[in-house]
């Protein structure tokens, strides 16, 4: 191949690309330097292409709980069922490392109501390694983010808050999703099925 010349024009097409780029003599110098200039020819051939590394942000999953106030339940509720419960857990704890998604059996490929959860877990002293309506609050102010990081598309609940109606005198309980671009809490009917996308949040042991 015949030795390659650049004219006056294509001299200055290159400078003027150089300085809209706010390159510097060292990156310059690199340019020139083994075969990058070679994959920057593959770019330009469409043989390759340029791939931008995204920057990974480390997100925050430490949750903190002020144990010592009661929750705002909403107006509708008379009266909440493990009132003895409410201020029990730890004070600080890793969404990444202290909790863990628990099922019931029949929920395993199957539906249950969840009557028949909140009973399982009240009968089996489930309830007290539960998380509350306190630890729903805070984790939602972490953001959708990181509840996507650590509970993926799943409605997690957190059954140590069951309250009851009174105007119908049904029991609720609290749970957590992402609609959109934020985290919801709601308060769902006990007399509902729960499937497998539906866990309860439970610190690990």
């Amino acid at each position: 191949m015949s030795d390659l010349m650049l004219d006056v024009d294509q001299a200055g097409e290159l400078k003027a690309a150089f300085r809209r780029g706010d390159w510097t003599n060292a990156e310059i110098k690199r340019l020139s330097e083994g075969d990058v200039l070679s994959q920057v020819r593959r770019v330009i051939q469409g043989s390759a292409v340029i791939v931008v590394k995204k920057e990974e942000f480390l997100l925050d999953t430490i949750v903190r709980v002020n144990r010592s106030v009661r929750p705002a339940y909403p107006d509708w509720v008379d009266k909440v069922m493990n009132p003895e419960l409410e201020s029990t857990g730890p004070a600080e704890y890793d969404l990444a490392t202290s909790i863990a998604l628990w099922l019931h059996e029949g929920q395993q490929g199957g539906v249950v109501t969840g009557q028949v959860i909140y009973a399982y877990l009240n009968e089996h002293d489930l309830l007290r390694s539960c998380l509350s309506l306190q630890d729903a609050l805070e984790i939602q102010k972490n953001g959708v983010a990181v509840f996507q990081k650590v509970f993926g598309d799943k409605i997690v609940y957190f059954w140590k808050s069951v309250v009851q109606n009174r105007d119908d005198r049904n029991l609720h309980v609290p749970c957590l999703y992402v609609h959109g671009d934020r985290v919801v809490l709601h308060w769902d009917w006990l007399g509902h099925d729960w499937d497998d996308g539906e866990p309860a949040v439970r610190f690990a042991s």
